[in-house]
C-alpha cells in the first residue's frame, strides 16, 4: 500500500535492500513496485573485504550471485548499500568492474565516509564505469554522510568522467548550508 501510496503521490524511484542480503525479503516490495511506473532500485548491502583471500564469506562471487538474482527478479537499477563506507577503493573498482560484466543494470555506488577514504572509493567506481554515485556538499560531507561532493567533482575535472558541475556553485552552496547548520548546533 506503501508503495502504491508513495508512486501515486510522485515517488518515481525505490531503493529497497535486506541489511543481511536475505532476497526473498525484497520480493513483496520490488512486485509492488513493478505494479507502479515507478523504478525498482534493488541493493546489495557492501560488508566484509572482498580483497583479502582469507575473508571468504562475502567475496566477490558472493556479490556478483546476488546482483544476477536481482536482475532476475526485476531490479532496474542494482545499488551497492556501502552502509559503514568499508569498501575501500580498490575494491570498489573490482566490484563495480565485476557488476558491470555480469548483470545488465546500472550501477548505483551509495557509501558513506565513516572511514575517510570513500572518496577515493567513488574516484575508483567511477574509473570502474559506475554509473551513479552518491556524494554531498563539503559542508553536509564526511563521517557517517556521503563522501565530499565539491572534491569529488575538482578530481574528475577534465577527465572523460568529469560531472560538468559548478564548482563556484557547489562552493556557494557549501557556505549557505555551513552557516544554515550553526543554527542548529544548539539542538
Amino acid at each position: 500500500g506503501f508503495v502504491r501510496h508513495a508512486a501515486a503521490s510522485g515517488m518515481d524511484i525505490f531503493r529497497m535492500f535486506d541489511s543481511l542480503n536475505y532476497l526473498p525479503n525484497l520480493r513483496v516490495a520490488m512486485e509492488a513496485v513493478h505494479d507502479t511506473h515507478a523504478v525498482c532500485e534493488a541493493a546489495v548491502c557492501y560488508t566484509g573485504d572482498i580483497l583479502d583471500p582469507k575473508r571468504d564469506k562475502y567475496s566477490l562471487k558472493y556479490y556478483v550471485k546476488l546482483a544476477r538474482e536481482l536482475e532476475k527478479m526485476g531490479a532496474h537499477i542494482l545499488a551497492i548499500k556501502d552502509m559503514a563506507g568499508l569498501c575501500r577503493p580498490y575494491a570498489a573498482h573490482k566490484l563495480v568492474r565485476a557488476l558491470k560484466s555480469e548483470v545488465g543494470l546500472p550501477i548505483h555506488f551509495h557509501t558513506h565516509d565513516t572511514s575517510g577514504i570513500n572518496a577515493a572509493s567513488v574516484l575508483m567506481a567511477s574509473d570502474a564505469g559506475v554509473d551513479i554515485a552518491d556524494a554531498a556538499l563539503a559542508s553536509m560531507s564526511g563521517m557517517t554522510s556521503q563522501p565530499c561532493l565539491n572534491g569529488i567533482v575538482a578530481a574528475l575535472r577534465n577527465t572523460e568522467r568529469d560531472t560538468g558541475l559548478d564548482q563556484t556553485a557547489l562552493d556557494d552552496l557549501s557556505r549557505y548550508w555551513a552557516a544554515v547548520r550553526e543554527l542548529y548546533y544548539p539542538f
